[in-house]
């Protein structure tokens, strides 16, 4: 089982993620708002954190520098280009398709396997 966070301002999105989430043995949480969305990672860090690039009030390598960087991240962009400082460790394009979510889960689940 792999704890996993989606922050997203778009509320449809966040609903789809975490009505396909929920039927796998994956702990899923969803937040449209930044502040909720890093104080739930600063208490309990997640193993993967899925990030919108453009947010209410932040960018989405803004939120994820403030996580444990232990924390794989993933930034989910419309964007056509993205000027970012962070490194992530995979990036989705939107729109996305379900399996992109799930190939991306399987690969980040399969090497926090091999960590010590």
């Amino acid at each position: 089982m792999v704890d996993i966070v989606y922050l997203d301002d778009e509320p449809d999105l966040t609903d789809i993620f975490k009505l396909f989430f929920e039927s796998t043995s994956h702990d899923i949480q969803v937040f449209n708002d930044e502040k909720p969305a890093i104080a739930h990672c600063i208490k309990k860090p997640p193993n993967i954190l899925f990030v919108d690039y453009r947010l209410k009030t932040m960018t989405g390598d803004e939120v994820a520098a403030q996580i444990n960087p232990q924390v794989m991240t993933v930034l989910v962009t419309g964007d056509i280009k993205v000027e970012s400082n962070f490194t992530f460790d995979a990036i989705i394009k939107k729109p996305f398709k379900l399996s992109e979510l799930i190939a991306t889960v399987e690969k980040l689940s399969n090497q926090l396997n091999r960590m010590p």
